[in-house]
């Protein structure tokens, strides 16, 4: 084999090794300074190989036999608006982080979310799906808990549980998916749960699992207490790509074409369609910008959990479906990170000069996008999720509401716009020419990308049809007035706690965490009736579930043998199957 043959393989191996080693680089303190130099770079082999086509690279001693790469549409289409994502707030971040006395400790964990975020995309197994899978979530927790100060701590404790919550659901499926095979390749996981006597429950963990990632309504809570106090580049990535490798899980492990499971896809149509509305109405309560395009997210991801609900109950109009969840989670992707790399830059460019005209005149157009807006990205992802709706033969009254939801995306882009605005200085400072550069140089990756291949070539002439246009125009039109004349009105709504329902819920969890800290802290105001009540039944499951501890460990006491050859057959076996 020539060495030109190796090229796509090296380009392959590039993408994780690269900044795995800066990861290495910037912890260790003789190569910290070098590491950090490069680290912004580090997704650069991704946003190559998202543009060239790669070769599958297979390790059969590593893990249980590591694939990775393969040159489908799902894969490179993930590379591609990762990598750029990836790219670009890297770069910003160089800017961003000049005076924080943290830059090495965020560096090390945005490079390692990063391996465990491109691993995840180019991971062709079960096992290696989930090793990286993990990697990304639990790297990610540094960038939630950047600032360390109590709002950070909170967010990174809601965050992590939730994640442990998502970990467990996913293991349990994986279980039942893999059986005695231990590993299987994305080429076998569609027809092995399509085929298994227990589809409909590992669709449920499936979608439960990966959907702590995405921000499924319900399980939502960690988005809007992470995204605000994480540093403007990490929510970029949070709400860009991570959330969305939530999306690939589904996309590889659901029997999508395979089979139909129409009870499920059902439901996840409702929360989706709920998800679109629900964002919205609570994130118009927000009065930050960022915890606003967090609220922003969930809506909008309730868009592609819908497309995938259709896709489970309509096989033949899953490889349509597919296409336009692709189509929409590029968008999105590259609009968001827009977003929310564009509020931490309005800190530094203020709200004169020529930089800060283009900075707000770029926000209103990611708004725009957002929102849908005729002849933006937007609008093109919501014309190709329209059309492989009219495929699924979705309920006739899914376009409407789809509608409607869009006049509250123009909302709540309006909202971020009223509250990003007096986060902006009357003057910026000098230093802000590379964060400046970087943010430019994605809104116009951005906006090519709307007329580029594969999308712009065969969704374009279809954007510029009178009826589309009609179409796009229409909701975003109704939403700005409702916001004009909700500005002139000057009333403000009351404002619902970041995390919504978790509010309500730790209120209720409180009493038995006191309980189980007991001793920890000293209150000295006197408990209310409820949390008395609380309390007692708290201590009553306490009690009984000692003595059930204690009657099981009684048992185990009389077999203690038996328990010891136990240990002894299980150690052996486990022995004898990794050999």
């Amino acid at each position: 084999m020539s060495c030109w043959e190796e090229v796509p393989t090296l380009l392959v191996m590039a993408t994780l090794g690269v900044p795995l080693l800066l990861t290495v680089a910037v912890m260790l303190p003789a190569t910290r300074k070098g590491g950090a130099l490069l680290a912004p770079w580090a997704a650069l082999p991704t946003v190559v190989l998202g543009l060239s086509a790669g070769a599958t690279v297979y390790w059969p001693h590593v893990l249980l036999g590591m694939r990775l790469y393969a040159p489908d549409e799902v894969t490179r289409t993930y590379l591609l608006f990762t990598g750029v994502l990836w790219l670009f707030s890297g770069l910003f971040a160089r800017g961003y982080l000049r005076e924080d006395g943290r830059k090495a400790s965020f560096w090390g964990f945005y490079l390692a979310t990063l391996v465990g975020n491109v691993g995840a995309v180019l991971a062709r197994d079960m096992a290696s799906f989930y090793l990286f899978f993990a990697m990304m979530t639990f790297c990610a927790y540094g960038l939630v808990v950047h600032s360390r100060d109590e709002r950070a701590a909170r967010a990174g404790r809601v965050y992590i549980i939730m994640a442990l919550v998502g970990e467990v659901l996913l293991l349990a499926a994986f279980f039942l998916i893999a059986g005695t095979r231990i590993n299987l390749t994305f080429d076998e996981v569609p027809r092995v749960v399509a085929q298994s006597p227990e589809r409909a429950l590992i669709c449920v963990l499936i979608l439960a699992g990966f959907g702590v990632k995405v921000g499924v309504l319900l399980l939502h809570m960690w988005l809007p207490l992470a995204h605000p106090v994480a540093p403007a580049p990490g929510s970029a990535v949070l709400s860009g790509t991570i959330i969305k490798v939530g999306v690939l899980g589904w996309l590889r492990f659901l029997p999508l074409g395979e089979a139909s499971v129409p009870q499920v896809g059902q439901v996840l149509v409702v929360l989706g369609l709920a998800a679109s509305f629900y964002g919205v109405l609570v994130g118009l309560t927000q009065r930050e910008a960022k915890t606003v395009l967090a609220y922003s997210s969930i809506s909008q991801m309730g868009f592609l959990t819908l497309a995938v609900g259709l896709a489970l109950g309509a096989p033949e109009a899953a490889p349509v479906l597919v296409g336009a969840v692709l189509v929409y989670a590029t968008h999105h992707s590259l609009a968001k990170g827009l977003l929310f790399l564009g509020a931490g830059l309005v800190h530094e460019t203020g709200r004169r000069g020529w930089r800060a005209v283009v900075v707000w005149v770029g926000l209103v157009w990611a708004g725009l996008e957002i929102a849908g807006a005729p002849l933006t990205s937007g609008a093109l992802a919501k014309l190709s999720l329209k059309s492989a709706e009219a495929v699924a033969h979705a309920p006739e009254v899914v376009p409407t509401l789809l509608s409607l939801a869009a006049v509250g995306s123009t909302l709540i882009m309006a909202r971020f716009l009223v509250t990003v605005l007096p986060d902006a200085p009357e003057q910026g400072t000098r230093a802000t020419g590379g964060m400046w550069l970087s943010w430019v140089l994605l809104l116009v990756v951005d906006t090519v990308l709307l007329v580029g291949p594969p999308v712009g070539s065969e969704f374009l002439p279809k954007l510029l049809e009178p009826k589309n246009l009609l179409s796009a125009a229409w909701p975003v039109a109704l939403g700005v007035a409702v916001s004009v004349v909700a500005w002139r009105m000057g009333r403000s709504v009351p404002e619902i706690p970041a995390g919504d329902v978790l509010w309500p819920l730790s209120r209720r969890v409180l009493p038995g965490w006191r309980l189980l800290t007991r001793g920890a802290e000293r209150e000295d105001s006197k408990p209310s009736e409820l949390t008395v009540r609380t309390l007692r039944g708290f201590e009553r499951m306490r009690d009984l579930f000692l003595r059930a501890v204690g009657r099981g460990e009684e048992g185990l006491s009389r077999l203690s043998h038996v328990g010891f050859l136990l240990l002894v057959f299980l150690g052996v076996f486990l022995f004898l199957l990794v050999r």
